[in-house]
């Protein structure tokens, strides 16, 4: 039978347990040179060893198997002027829809981490990877797409480097965890300076995922945004020809960007479904290959708190009889 190999996890730095344990070394053996009484001092002597055994803490490697959170998933969300086309399940906004489709993912898969990364005229990772699926759920219900007269254009690219940089922190961190990355977009790019979308280089880091595609070939209108809220009856224009401007699906942009992400394309019209989508993928299957065994660390601290403690037991049968006579003697 193997032996478990050791490790020290050091519940303190270093260098106070190495200070600590000197000093009551010293002690010992200047309180042994004063008294002479070996016993006594041998003994304290092994107190301040437990101690210091205590400060250095061995431990064991031990493996968990982990099924339930092993999911790292990652929102990538559009939250541009386009998302408020009206054209989804009748006439609701895009981004209405993609939230109804993040709640019903995150109840359907429930134990995993989530982040969120909203992309209008810029990217950021608004979420950094939770287990607070609570914490999910109110940015989902508080997101608002951006200021209509701060817009600078979509571009289905812009969120690449947010997202790959939150999948190579993810892969570096807990490398034996599944990426599964979910994308809400309606694909149009009019930014004209936006460089060609490019997603090649994230397949890598991810598992698995869906993009899911909002809006209709037919399009519809979308409402201004001041600060986050709608113009309700006041709708962005055409500067060409002083209409409404009309807001069309781009599934080219779209198939294209599940293409390079190795994952698949979902055309969305209509609320429910979502979260029994994401949770037809097999991470169990995808985390066959070993990444779901985590290597813990386990402390072995009980046998040395159990010498510790018969040490103290030890030393305060020697201590009682003598403060009694100090007591009888006053």
């Amino acid at each position: 039978m193997a032996v478990p190999a050791l490790t020290l996890m050091m519940m303190w730095p270093w260098w106070a347990t190495l200070a600590m344990t000197l000093s009551l070394a010293g002690l010992c053996v200047a309180g042994w040179r004063r008294s002479g009484d070996t016993a006594t001092w041998v003994r304290r002597s092994l107190m301040v060893v437990a101690v210091a055994l205590l400060g250095l803490t061995p431990a064991t490697h031990i493996t968990t198997q982990e099924r339930a959170s092993n999911a790292d998933y990652f929102f990538v969300v559009d939250l541009t002027g386009s998302m408020a086309a009206e054209d989804f399940d009748g006439n609701e906004q895009r981004l209405t829809g993609a939230k109804a489709d993040m709640s019903d993912i995150i109840a359907a898969n429930p134990g995993g981490r989530y982040s969120v990364i909203g992309f209008s005229s810029t990217a950021t990772e608004q979420l950094p990877l939770t287990t607070d699926s609570r914490a999910m759920l109110a940015w989902v219900e508080t997101a608002r797409r951006e200021s209509t007269n701060f817009s600078q254009g979509s571009s289905l690219g812009r969120p690449a480097p947010v997202l790959k940089a939150a999948l190579q922190r993810a892969a570096e961190n807990n490398p034996e965890n599944v990426r599964i990355v979910l994308f809400f977009s309606d694909g149009e790019n009019t930014d004209s300076e936006a460089d060609e979308v490019d997603y090649g280089s994230l397949a890598d880091f991810v598992d698995d995922g869906v993009v899911f595609g909002y809006g209709t070939e037919t399009g519809g209108p979308m409402l201004r945004s001041s600060w986050g809220t709608d113009d309700r009856g006041i709708y962005i224009e055409d500067p060409e020809t002083a209409e409404n401007a009309i807001s069309r699906i781009d599934e080219e942009n779209l198939r294209a960007l599940a293409d390079q992400l190795g994952i698949d394309y979902v055309h969305r019209d209509s609320p429910g479904g979502a979260g029994d989508l994401v949770a037809s993928i097999p991470v169990d299957l995808i985390a066959a290959d070993g990444r779901d065994d985590r290597r813990n660390l386990n402390p072995v601290l009980w046998p040395i708190g159990l010498a510790l403690f018969g040490l103290v037991g030890w030393e305060l049968w020697h201590l009682v009889p003598q403060v009694a006579a100090l007591r009888r003697s006053r």
